[in-house]
């Protein structure tokens, strides 16, 4: 038995679906948008396992984290919408189009250092903080599945890793799979107040791979600094593999099986 774990190829933006073992599917974020509709559609088709969407989880309310959310609801019903409950650019038509969808399905706000326990373990290791920056209250994922797991960051930054989520879980995020936070920005290691990187996070992440999620963009994603601290800080693949972008590899999917153990397909 594995977890799959599908990276979806959706450009300048996040989708992940987790396929556990017992047939519960979760969405981590999704852009679908007019241009690559008919791609992801088509690889939902042939990866999805059912008909249905148990847990839509939003990692915050940016446009590149939801984009298309009503068209994967018409596609694969979603039960239940997870949040953290910020506000972002409200009059985003996304934003507008999410929140219409929410009021209409079960939703529940997620605080930093839930634990959902189903034959694996799912921890948000960081959610609602205290301050005014959406991205940095991102939901955090780790999923583990009988000593295999993933880390999904959101667009997260190097301060809240710093003050928080390091303090309070740093001996827990030992991840085999990493998705780099923001596309792969630079603000996952550095910071204005910084004289120099942060990068403990990596070092206790201590990832085999690290995947970014990218596509065309003007916002310089991904940060040659940040490639450069992935590459020194992940141990690489079977193949020596140590980073993969969804821009050039295409949908990834990756198998957790356990005891430390995963595949990785792409392409697909």
């Amino acid at each position: 038995m594995t977890l799959n774990v599908h990276i979806v190829n959706v450009g300048q933006g996040n989708m992940i679906l987790l396929h556990f073992p017992d047939n519960k599917v979760i969405c981590y974020d999704c852009n679908i948008t007019e241009d690559n509709e008919q791609e992801v559609f088509s690889y939902l088709k042939k990866v999805m396992p059912k008909k249905g969407i148990d847990i839509f989880i939003n990692s915050h309310r940016d446009s590149d984290h939801m984009r298309g959310i009503e068209k994967l609801h018409e596609e694969y019903p979603i039960s239940s919408i997870w949040d953290s409950g910020i506000s972002a650019n409200t009059e985003a038509p996304e934003y507008q189009t999410y929140m219409r969808l929410k009021r209409d399905i079960p939703s529940h706000e997620i605080t930093p250092n839930q634990v959902w326990t189903h034959n694996n373990s799912l921890k948000i290791l960081n959610g609602k903080r205290d301050n005014d920056d959406p991205n940095s209250q991102s939901i955090v994922l780790h999923v583990d599945y009988e000593g295999s797991s993933i880390l999904l960051p959101g667009d997260t930054d190097a301060p809240v890793w710093k003050d928080f989520i390091m303090k309070e879980s740093g001996n827990n995020i030992k991840s085999c799979i990493l998705l780099a936070s923001h596309h792969g920005s630079r603000s996952f290691i550095d910071h204005d107040s910084y004289e120099h990187y942060y990068v403990d996070h990596i070092k206790s992440i201590n990832p085999d791979m690290t995947i970014i999620s990218v596509g065309d963009n003007p916002h310089g994603h991904p940060d040659d600094q940040a490639i450069k601290y992935y590459e020194k800080y992940s141990n690489g693949s079977d193949q020596g593999n140590k980073v993969f972008t969804t821009k050039d590899n295409g949908n990834i999917h990756i198998q957790l099986k356990g005891n430390g153990s995963w595949s990785l397909n792409q392409n697909q």
